[in-house]
């Protein structure tokens, strides 16, 4: 293979997923030139990564799709790989000049021949490893990779700077996640990090998205202290930066997580009705990531099964944890 295109236009994580592939692929051919196709939000996770060629930006919306299909038309790929798509992205095919279009979902645009069947337990990383080794390309383990740009170091160093955090002496809470039933809820945080602030010496950053603004602003009111600082504003690629260099992240099953698994920050992670079998740490050690999951049984009667029922992880759970992790740093 000379020329591939690796599709992954969804979620953070999905996205994510795609790097332990990326580096097997480019390792077993390292003459390729791997074009990555991701979500535009997260295209600055993987512009500065070495294994790719070009990095093009995925809008799900129909009426900006066409910009994307001007950019790949005509474009010749040995192979395409799907690693993670909606049905959305079907519109895309007519754009493809190249086959075959390869992938491990059970799309139905996609033709059953070149559709990796592959046990529905298997974690997300492995799925895209298993299909990759149909063409020769040995596994290279499942960690994911972020890579950092100089300008990016200077942004995040200088916001710890200005704040008076030193790096590996700070707490990040992500507050965030891409609906409210995958949010830990904010007064839980708020107790959580006022026993941070009066048990220990570390300080707390507060993080998420953009649409986390409001709600790490109330916090940070709440605590008043010179101890807290947020984040929810700077991008996303800062924001990453900023997560390597806590000392420990606590956060729900949501996409910053992987981002804390990637740098390799060790994390308290909250996980709902969702198995974090397919979707949470894979290949990680324990002492990276301590794992507090909702017993199922405890679901209050007649609960919504949508819901991911975080009401049952209480702060006591999760300070345990905490404790462990700062004690061990």
């Amino acid at each position: 293979m000379k020329k591939v295109l690796i599709v992954s236009s969804t979620g953070m994580g999905d996205c994510l997923w795609a790097t332990p592939g990326i580096r097997a692929l480019k390792k077993a051919f390292p003459e390729v030139k791997i074009d990555f196709v991701a979500n535009t939000n997260w295209t600055p996770l993987f512009e500065s990564n070495p294994h790719l060629n070009k990095v093009f930006e995925y809008r799900e919306q129909w009426y900006n799709q066409p910009i994307l299909g001007i950019q790949l038309f005509g474009r010749h790929y040995d192979a395409i790989f799907i690693f993670h798509a909606n049905r959305n992205f079907k519109r895309m095919l007519p754009w493809f000049r190249s086959l075959p279009i390869w992938c491990h979902q059970n799309l139905d645009w996609i033709p059953p021949s070149h559709r990796t069947k592959i046990d529905s337990h298997v974690h997300a990383i492995q799925r895209r490893l298993i299909m990759l080794e149909n063409f020769g390309v040995k596994p290279d383990g499942g960690q994911m990779e972020i890579y950092f740009d100089p300008k990016t170091l200077d942004k995040s160093q200088q916001i710890l700077k200005n704040y008076g955090f030193s790096p590996k002496k700070y707490v990040y809470l992500n507050l965030g996640a891409a609906v409210e039933s995958r949010r830990w809820m904010v007064d839980r945080f708020f107790e959580l990090a006022k026993r941070i602030l009066n048990t220990t010496s570390w300080n707390i950053i507060l993080g998420g998205g953009p649409n986390e603004k409001k709600r790490s602003l109330t916090l940070l009111n709440q605590l008043d202290s010179p101890r807290v600082a947020e984040v929810c504003s700077q991008p996303i690629l800062v924001n990453a930066d900023i997560i390597s260099k806590a000392g420990l992240m606590v956060t729900s099953d949501t996409g910053p997580l992987h981002i804390g698994l990637a740098v390799k920050t060790p994390i308290v992670a909250l996980f709902g009705i969702i198995s974090p079998i397919g979707s949470g740490p894979y290949e990680v050690p324990e002492n990276l990531c301590r794992i507090i999951k909702v017993n199922q049984n405890d679901n209050a009667e007649g609960a919504d099964s949508g819901e991911f029922h975080f009401g049952n992880i209480t702060v006591d759970q999760v300070w345990e944890q905490v404790e462990k992790i700062l004690n061990e740093n």
